[in-house]
């Protein structure tokens, strides 16, 4: 097998190669497409609670003109980038005592009560649910962070 290149392929090929940078050019020409910024969602979790005067807004103050709590007065200049909601609880949290281990079904709504003396069965979490969809899109499909130590306070 001969390695030699006769005179019309590599006058050819050479060409193809002239005309290269040439392409940059047309692409320059098109708009650019500029790229949203990915999504995020952050779900927080407060072992003892919130106290709602600080953290919730007035519900009497609709949409987006509603006065800043205190307790989230630092977020303020990034009141468009993110939703409070709020009024949400899970069914199986308000009977047998359940208190604070509602904690340990927060984000999956499982029924740990279902049968009495059998462990529950967690299913996928909604942050894991918003991970497998938004994480298409960021380098970390799914971050957790825990404030660890007494980040709660005493109680």
């Amino acid at each position: 097998m001969s390695n030699t290149m006769g005179r019309r392929p590599f006058l050819r090929s050479a060409t193809g190669f002239l005309a290269l940078p040439a392409l940059n050019l047309f692409a320059e020409n098109r708009p650019r497409q500029t790229k949203a910024p990915a999504k995020r969602m952050v779900f927080l979790s407060f072992g003892w609670g919130v106290t709602e005067e600080s953290w919730y807004p007035d519900i009497t103050q609709p949409g987006d003109t509603y006065k800043m709590p205190t307790g989230l007065a630092p977020l303020e200049r990034h009141r468009q980038d993110f939703s409070i909601v709020q009024g949400l609880w899970h069914k199986y949290s308000l009977f047998n005592d359940a208190g604070h281990s509602g904690s340990t079904f927060w984000l999956t709504g499982a029924n740990r009560f279902a049968q009495p003396g059998v462990s529950f069965a967690n299913t996928i979490s909604v942050d894991q649910v918003a991970a497998q969809e938004f994480g298409k899109h960021t380098r970390f499909n799914s971050i957790q962070i825990n404030g660890g130590g007494n980040v709660n306070g005493d109680g």
